[in-house]
């Protein structure tokens, strides 16, 4: 089971994001328990986040946004709306408020579906595996990383 994350305000008023995740990796031969595979994870992002935007950037120069033989993306990508409060980040700019792949609202389910009763702040960018609805990690170094070294 992964790490938990943090994201707060310190007491002089800057932003502060604590650097511990779910830390899962998606390794090309599944070593650590997750192996690549083509349309089975979903990239959650918000544009707001410089972290989220890196793995953006990554995702698009590498052509996982490019579809795999069986018509989606390598890994897909869901967009969180600019703004969350302290619950998580929410999908709400897509129809109904809800990830069309996910099904979700709010980014949290996916963080709680991997580490039940989370108690600690939802970060993006994240990696969600499809057919759990579970976060595989939200470790954004590890992300660019394996999808360079892995992918």
């Amino acid at each position: 089971m992964g790490k938990l994350s943090f994201v707060g305000m310190a007491k002089t008023g800057e932003f502060v994001r604590d650097t511990t995740y779910i830390d899962g990796r998606i390794t090309a031969d599944g070593r650590d328990g997750w192996p690549v595979a083509p349309g089975r994870y979903r990239l959650a992002v918000a544009r707001g986040c410089p972290w989220a935007n890196r793995t953006i950037i990554v995702r698009r120069l590498l052509g996982l946004d490019l579809d795999a033989p069986e018509g989606t993306p390598i890994l897909s990508m869901g967009i969180a709306g600019p703004e969350h409060d302290w619950r998580s980040w929410t999908f709400d700019l897509d129809p109904g408020g809800v990830d069309p792949v996910l099904g979700i609202h709010y980014l949290r389910d996916a963080f709680e579906k991997a580490v039940p009763g989370y108690e600690k702040g939802v970060t993006v960018p994240a990696i969600v595996d499809i057919p759990t609805g579970a976060v595989v990690t939200s470790d954004f170094r590890h992300i660019t990383y394996d999808m360079e070294y892995e992918w």
